[in-house]
């Protein structure tokens, strides 16, 4: 998934309080750690899930392109 600034415009409001949460991150290491903790915390909730998964993914398209 190749994220654009169009493709951040159009997080919702949730997904981007997690793309910032995962900001602080500046590695892929401590990236999917971040995530992991969070996955656990919600586990019982899919859209959270989700939610997560697509702030994860925004986040890590924009270290890579870092790199």
């Amino acid at each position: 998934m190749k994220v654009t600034v169009s493709a951040l415009t159009n997080l919702s409001e949730n997904e981007q309080q997690w793309l910032r949460h995962f900001r602080r991150s500046k590695c892929m290491n401590t990236l999917d750690i971040q995530c992991e903790g969070a996955e656990r915390k919600h586990a019982g909730n899919p859209k959270e899930l989700n939610d997560i998964n697509t702030a994860w993914c925004a986040r890590e398209q924009e270290l890579l392109s870092w790199h």
